[in-house]
């Protein structure tokens, strides 16, 4: 009887030793492949990833001046000049791409000698005006509808806020946006391998519609969210590790009271007799409790099932 009792604890025993191995080399198998793989796709990202050149052009803000009631007669004059339509804008240049653009000498990326831009057929700009920027370009009048945006050296993120006073005799259907111009229906391409966006802003509120992450250059947008990815997924993995843990704790614990909890009560009643009763009771219910001096006279396995690191 005693030789079956003695088997049975054994093999149990070798079943608590394989499942926490299995589950110990589990987790260590988890976190090297994630790990591994987002050190690859960090590379992979880094070296292969393409550095865009382009600039967009973002219309903020667009209102009539002229608006008045149909059952109102008015005449509007600017600067002098009679207008029947009047419309001032404010649009933000940007180099939205990755890469630093020059404007100038042998190593220019652009066509010719700026970026165009035309406002639509029967406009005409009034008044062209810098409000802030934090690179160096100038603005220049080409056509009455026409404007070119000269500059030697424009980096990634910069821009330039300017303000048009756009006139018409027309009543025109939407507002006068500026627009790439185009040869045959084909917009030209000022930007040698690049491009040129127009982006209408008028109906929403950049800083709630575009993200912080959306409004970093392209390499540090996209390495960011890929480090937020990883760290998510590392986050993902260390809370799967700490179930796994909290799962083998239950195991051991329940392997240890169906292997030793009998010759433990015993221990702590005939052994340690000087231990008080309630503490008899805690002991009963938590094992692991038990101070590690009064271990030393049990013949079975130490209660240790407690989560750690």
């Amino acid at each position: 009887m005693a030789s079956r009792e003695n088997n049975r604890v054994k093999k149990s025993s070798r079943v608590e030793k394989r499942v926490s191995s299995l589950f110990e080399r589990s987790g260590l198998v988890f976190g090297i492949v994630l790990t591994l793989t987002a050190l690859v796709i960090g590379l992979l990202t880094y070296f292969t990833l393409e550095q865009k050149t382009e600039v967009a052009a973002q219309v903020l803000a667009s209102d009539e001046l002229t608006t008045y009631h149909p059952d109102m007669e008015a005449k509007f004059t600017y600067e002098g000049e009679e207008v029947t339509h009047l419309w001032k804008l404010k649009v933000r240049f940007v180099n939205s791409g990755d890469k630093t653009i020059i404007g100038t000498g042998n190593q220019s990326d652009l066509v010719g000698n700026g970026l165009n831009f035309v406002f639509p057929d029967d406009t005409r700009m009034l008044r062209i005006e810098k409000e802030t920027e934090t690179f160096q370009s100038n603005v220049v009048q080409v056509k009455p509808n026409h404007f070119q945006i000269q500059f030697s050296q424009w980096r990634s993120g910069e821009y330039s806020i300017v303000s048009f006073c756009v006139a018409s005799d027309k009543w025109l259907e939407t507002h006068p946006f500026p627009s790439v111009p185009t040869t045959d229906s084909v917009p030209t391409r000022d930007i040698i391998d690049g491009d040129v966006f127009i982006d209408d802003l008028t109906e929403r509120r950049p800083l709630e519609q575009i993200t912080f992450i959306d409004r970093l250059p392209r390499v540090v947008s996209i390495a960011g969210k890929i480090m937020g990815g990883i760290s998510a997924g590392l986050l993902v993995l260390g809370l799967l590790i700490i179930l796994i843990w909290a799962w083998m704790d239950t195991f051991k614990k329940y392997m240890w009271k169906r292997q030793y909890l009998s010759s433990f009560r015993i221990y702590l009643n005939q052994v340690e007799p000087k231990i008080s009763k309630s503490k008899k009771i805690l002991y009963m219910e938590y094992p692991e409790s038990l101070p590690d001096g009064l271990w030393t006279k049990f013949e079975g396995k130490k209660a240790i099932w407690r989560l750690a690191f």
